[in-house]
């Protein structure tokens, strides 16, 4: 992968806020959009467990993912596309590390919230009745329309991060 594909990819993984993950139930498709953090080649979100993405994800082993750019033209379309499985997260230590990460890169929810936010390890599922879940993609495809050709095409993101 070249220098310019690792740099647009990381910056995608930075800079981007929401995730669209998909679900289906009874072969009804649903999607929902999540702020996420990226840590350890993971997706990360809050959402609450009675929702109807987290309960359809529970009946499934596979669910998809994807995370674009935005864009007002179609040669800067630029963006992943994954499938892989949800975790909730549970290890105390993995939670703060993620909910100090969340905090920085959404930072109104500490200027709403105070310090509290990070201090109280139940602030999110007290406050917003939500949960920590990781997406762990297993496999990631890059769709990139400034090429002219390939423009989707299977990456590591060990070889970017």
């Amino acid at each position: 992968m070249d220098n310019t594909i690792q740099q647009k990819t990381r910056q995608l993984i930075q800079e981007t806020r929401v995730m669209t993950l998909a679900v289906s139930d009874k072969d009804i498709p649903w999607s929902s959009p999540v702020y996420f953090v990226f840590h350890n080649n993971r997706f990360y979100f809050f959402s609450n467990e009675t929702s109807r993405h987290i309960q359809c994800a529970k009946d499934q082993k596979v669910l998809s993912a994807s995370i674009f750019q935005d864009s007002d033209r179609m040669d800067n379309i630029f963006g992943f596309q994954m499938s892989g499985v949800l975790e909730n997260v549970s290890k105390t230590t993995v939670y703060l590390l993620i909910v100090k990460k969340y905090v920085a890169k959404f930072s109104f929810l500490k200027k709403i919230f105070g310090p509290q936010i990070v201090e109280n390890k139940n602030f999110f599922l007290t406050k917003f009745k939500s949960r920590l879940y990781c997406f762990r993609p297993d496999k990631i495809f890059l769709s990139d329309n400034s090429k002219t050709t390939d423009k989707r095409s299977e990456i590591d993101l060990n070889q970017i991060t």
